[in-house]
């Protein structure tokens, strides 16, 4: 009796993997597996302020842009290292008419507050890769921050590929990149489900015929992703 179910099990999940309408889920890094960033500036020194509004205007006004010759861009394909990028930035940040702040410290106050994990998007990962979908993580980072986002999350066990932007010379929202992420997932971008919490990233993806989520909660989203690939709530584990 038992070898009938086992064998009905299995010929229910290969007909579910037949009819599917994904084979993958590429999932961003920061603001999708960890908490969302900068949403909280109430424990930024206040005289450090301006100097945030600076980057974080610089993010807005470049960052949706294709792979190209800003230092974000060059910071987040492997060109600038965090040091050079700050330095570089703070000497803007005093051109601009500002007083000026120690890179170190500029350093310190916007890339050394860190990232928090979520851990209900990590195990929506593990959920959907262990229902048989291929996934992957898609992150645009600077090579410096490697050995921080990889403490994290368990990479190994959550993806089956890890496209990293410092690495492979391109960025989001540029389309290559997307495109080299499922040409090693071995899957058509029809065929993905992607994961962002910004617009822009999100908008490229769907350019190229993927089925995309902006992600504003990672716990919302993440109920979200495994009832659409699952079939059932993120909580409810079958």
């Amino acid at each position: 009796m038992s070898g009938v179910t086992d064998n009905a099990l299995t010929t229910a999940e290969t007909d579910s993997l037949q009819t599917r309408k994904f084979d993958a889920a590429i999932f961003d890094l920061g603001g999708v597996m960890t908490e969302p960033l900068f949403r909280n500036r109430h424990d930024i020194d206040p005289q450090y302020m301006n100097l945030v509004a600076f980057f974080l205007n610089d993010f807005r006004d470049h960052y949706h842009l294709p792979t190209g010759a800003h230092d974000l861009h060059l910071l987040e394909t492997g060109h600038l290292s965090d040091e050079e990028f700050f330095d570089r930035m703070c000497k803007r940040y005093a051109d601009a008419g500002n007083e000026p702040v120690d890179a170190r410290v500029a350093q310190k106050i916007i890339f050394g507050r860190g990232m928090v994990a979520s851990s209900a998007m990590a195990d929506a990962v593990r959920q959907v890769r262990g229902g048989g979908y291929k996934t992957a993580l898609l992150t645009n980072i600077s090579r410096d921050g490697d050995s921080m986002w990889r403490a994290l999350i368990p990479v190994d066990d959550l993806f089956d590929v890890v496209v990293d932007s410092s690495r492979v010379g391109l960025r989001k929202p540029d389309p290559r990149i997307y495109q080299l992420t499922c040409e090693r997932l071995g899957v058509a971008p029809e065929r993905c489900l992607f994961v962002d919490d910004l617009a822009c990233n999100v908008e490229a993806a769907a350019q190229l015929g993927m089925h995309v989520i902006q992600c504003l909660d990672p716990v919302s989203v993440a109920d979200d992703v495994v009832r659409l690939l699952l079939g059932h709530p993120a909580a409810q584990e079958v």
